[in-house]
């Protein structure tokens, strides 16, 4: 009876459904990028336990359909008169990043910043260089973990490898493409980071992430990403 009953377990996983890769799929979730340059703009904000809130601009010219793809991304912070902007390129072997920092808003003594670091925090708000690119959806190293379904919908399971250890866990949805969740473990397995899409808007026909939120649980601290405008650029 025992050796009927495993017979039966192989025959029916012969039959179960054979997941996609990891690339595969990110490339779904990439296909669900505006296919026109466009032009957005919004806020970066952190509220700390204490009540102080910390708040920047953020501008993005995203061409993701370019060959090679590319994007800049720009964070004011008037407070302070600091001025950043990352310019990246999404070639074969990996993205290429160049920071720019500048004193003043026309970015005209713009200067190279030395020893870049995409993975580091932008003015300590909880958020990468990184993560504000979804560079992760062109991670030639991530690897399928499973299907799983959560509020009716199924999602896709991926694990992408991050520096000093750590480790993105993200999820994709299989019917629509897009991501709905991230979160990053450290070399222990503490999760130090959450990466959750709030919501999604229509701007101008197309669907694009409005808010977006990111919570470092061991420091009980959340930022915001709110996207306010929308504009199609026209291609080159």
């Amino acid at each position: 009876m025992k050796r009927f009953i495993s017979v039966l377990f192989l025959a029916a996983s012969g039959f179960a459904e054979e997941l996609p890769p990891a690339p595969q799929i990110l490339a779904a979730a990439r296909a669900q990028l505006p296919s026109h340059p466009v032009h957005m703009s919004g806020t970066l904000k952190e509220r700390a336990p204490n009540g102080f809130v910390k708040k920047v601009g953020v501008e993005m010219d995203l061409d993701w359909n370019a060959t090679p793809p590319r994007a800049a991304y720009r964070i004011h912070d008037e407070k302070n008169k600091r001025f950043q902007t990352l310019e990246i390129q999404w070639l074969p072997g990996g993205p290429v990043f160049q920071c720019l920092e500048t004193c003043d808003a026309d970015g005209v003594n713009d200067a190279p910043v030395s020893n870049f670091n995409p993975h580091a925090e932008i003015d300590n708000l909880g958020i990468t260089w990184s993560d504000l690119s979804f560079s992760f959806l062109w991670s030639p190293e991530a690897q399928t973990l499973g299907l799983e379904k959560k509020f009716g919908k199924e999602r896709f399971k991926i694990s992408i490898p991050r520096p000093g250890d750590h480790t993105l866990r993200l999820w994709i949805e299989k019917e629509t493409g897009r991501m709905a969740r991230a979160e990053e473990y450290d070399s222990e397995g503490l999760r130090v980071k959450v990466i959750e899409v709030k919501s999604v808007h229509k701007f101008d026909g197309l669907w694009m992430i409005k808010d977006l939120d990111i919570i470092r649980p061991e420091r009980n601290r959340r930022t915001s990403l709110r996207i306010d405008t929308l504009e199609i650029r026209p291609s080159d």
